[in-house]
């Protein structure tokens, strides 16, 4: 795990900026920062040692014979049968690395390699003019790039490296706030940056002479598609889920450092917690909501059952309020996810122990584990009957008092096509209008992009997992957990995303992943031969922070009405339905938190950039 940043030109050009772009990402690799300079290239890296600690791993890494260079961030977890591979081949080796392996891999079968990777990872090879460079099947690793304004292609890890170029002039993207005010997170390929792309997952850059063009051509090699009723058998799906999940763990365990786990008292954590029995495990509560706001003492309880170590810390009001501007400064795009906060506190922790920890994000986008996933029998044969009419009893329902039957009238008006636009949606259209300035209305909404995923030929909860899988787990949960983590210097691996356990969960018919009010049906039941029954069976909590408690405090209202009472705020929003929000969370008339949150993360974000 470590970052990256690098300068592509035309000409020869000794752009003396990217040491201060690399500066800005250090944090990602504090045992060793390194350059490259060639003709038509600057690269700086930044290594948190995990797999050969050897200083002949550390990079950018050359290649002696072709002068071919490469940097890369991630792990890949099945380097050694790729290197017994190209052994059996003839091809030579001077490391343990992973990182070798990538770069004589890419030497011997081109761009072919990417097919082979299992890991998480995104790195650059060039070899003479032709640059190659790709991002994971699932987006755990991040890859930020823009042409600056001296025409060159700039690139790195976050995006913080890239604004630090001295010939960059960074422009606010218009078009991407009304979305991220949605969903709380931006979407896509934009960013929040004008000009600025993340590559997408499953997708690689080809630059074919960068002597004479700089300009990137973006492929696809891998893409989210379902497969489901392929296996309807329970036990079968026991089975299968079973063998790929203790195979990932396995893999994802290596390492010639310290590994641990993160564990919450869910399902998804305890079970990679059990498989992988490490020495050590973490979690982090909130101390003033001891029960309400903190599932550590569930943690606590599996470690005594598993005969684990457990590090367990309380995060105070206090805590966040020092630390919260910092946070947001290391998430780097405005994401106003609140689990972002504990992640950061738990991160801090486990790397005062141990330097790799594995975690259970991704289970609920693979096999079903959001409530949003599951509807009552009542609405799901209400949503059989012909649109028009749902329509008409929608319009009819405004006369009714609200209540969650009107709710649901309302939304089963819809195609959910038309309103489904993932885990992290905190406001609607209308209120999202309601609050932002007109110049800035005229951005893409949510369903601009989510839309694509929908197909007839899939399930309901198929499609609600496509949207989750290609925007909330890509923009938000990879997201956080790369910033917080890399904030602390320490690599998280996420077992459950991995090719292998994809496989069998994109197989799955809709009746293993809900099975009436039961989510993750089919992980569950597989995780009963390693877990208590308190624990495969618990209902998902996700990483609940009490800060619409905190907001009420004087100390936190003060804080956020400086902000969103300024004349940047201004700029943006309607200020005066800014503090009314935040008086009415304040005195109790309604709960505005999310929202508040999520203006102030934009607003802190621009400050930082701006």
């Amino acid at each position: 795990m470590c970052g990256f940043t690098g300068i592509i030109t035309k000409e020869n050009y000794d752009d003396s900026s990217i040491k201060d772009m690399l500066k800005k990402i250090e944090h990602r690799g504090p045992d060793n920062q390194s350059f490259y300079a060639g003709e038509n290239l600057h690269l700086g890296f930044a290594r948190l040692q995990i797999i050969d600690l050897d200083p002949r791993s550390n990079q950018p890494m050359i290649d002696e014979n072709t002068g071919a260079v490469i940097t890369f961030n991630g792990e890949i977890y099945n380097y050694k049968e790729l290197k017994a591979e190209l052994m059996s081949k003839g091809v030579e080796f001077k490391t343990m690395s992973d990182t070798e392996v990538i770069l004589r891999g890419y030497l011997y079968y081109g761009n072919e390699i990417i097919k082979k990777l299992r890991g998480m990872f995104a790195f650059i090879i060039v070899n003479g003019n032709r640059v190659f460079m790709a991002r994971d099947h699932f987006g755990i690793k991040p890859f930020y790039y823009t042409i600056n304004e001296a025409g060159n292609f700039i690139f790195g890890s976050e995006l913080k490296a890239l604004v630090a170029n001295k010939d960059f002039k960074p422009e606010l993207n218009e078009k991407c706030l009304f979305s991220y005010l949605e969903l709380q997170h931006t979407l896509g390929e934009e960013t929040m940056l004008k000009g600025v792309y993340r590559l997408p997952n499953g997708h690689y850059i080809e630059i074919e002479n960068m002597a004479e063009s700089v300009e990137p051509k973006v492929h696809k090699y891998f893409e989210f598609e379902m497969d489901e009723d392929k296996i309807t058998d329970l036990e079968e799906a026991k089975e299968l889920i079973r063998n790929a999940v203790k195979e990932s763990v396995e893999l994802h365990k290596v390492a010639d450092v310290k590994v641990g786990t993160f564990l919450s008292g869910g399902v998804d954590s305890s079970y990679i917690t059990a498989l992988t029995m490490p020495e050590m495990s973490f979690s982090v509560g909130f101390k003033e909501e001891d029960g309400k706001f903190d599932e550590s003492g569930l943690a606590k309880e599996l470690c005594e059952v598993l005969g684990i170590k457990h590090e367990r810390e309380f995060i105070t009001e206090d805590d966040v309020y020092q630390n919260l501007d910092k946070i947001i400064w290391h998430l780097d795009e405005p994401q106003a996810n609140l689990s972002s906060i504990p992640l950061y506190f738990l991160s801090q922790v486990a790397r005062e122990n141990v330097t790799v920890t594995l975690s259970g994000e991704g289970a609920d986008e693979l096999f079903g584990g959001y409530d949003l996933y599951r509807e009552d029998s009542t609405i799901e044969k209400y949503l059989k009957l012909p649109k028009g009419f749902r329509q008409f009893v929608g319009g009819v329902s405004t006369i009714f008092p609200d209540s969650n039957f009107k709710r649901r009238l309302k939304k089963g008006a819809h195609d959910i096509s038309d309103i489904f636009v993932g885990e992290s949606n905190i406001s609607s259209e209308s209120e999202v209008k309601s609050i932002l300035k007109d110049k800035y209305k005229n951005g893409f909404r949510a369903t601009d992009i989510t839309k694509q995923y929908y197909s007839k030929d899939i399930s309901e909860i198929s499609f609600k997992q496509l949207v989750d899988l290609n925007c909330f787990m890509q923009h938000d949960i990879l997201l956080k957990g790369d910033r917080m983590s890399m904030a602390n210097s320490l690599e998280v691996r996420v077992p459950f995303l991995d090719l292998e356990v994809w496989k069998v969960a994109r197989r799955l018919s809709p009746e293993l992943k809900v099975n009436g009010s039961i989510t993750k049906f089919a992980l569950r039941e597989a995780a009963k031969d390693v877990l208590p029954p308190d624990w495969y069976n618990r209902p998902k909590k996700g990483f609940p922070v009490p800060f619409r408690d905190f907001l009420k405090s004087d100390k936190f209202y003060n804080k956020f009405y400086e902000v969103l009472s300024s004349d940047m705020a201004e700029e943006f929003f309607d200020r005066k339905g800014l503090i009314g929000m935040l008086d009415d969370h304040k005195n109790g008339v309604k709960r505005y938190h999310r929202r508040l949150y999520s203006y102030y993360v934009f607003l802190k974000w621009y400050e930082s950039i701006f």
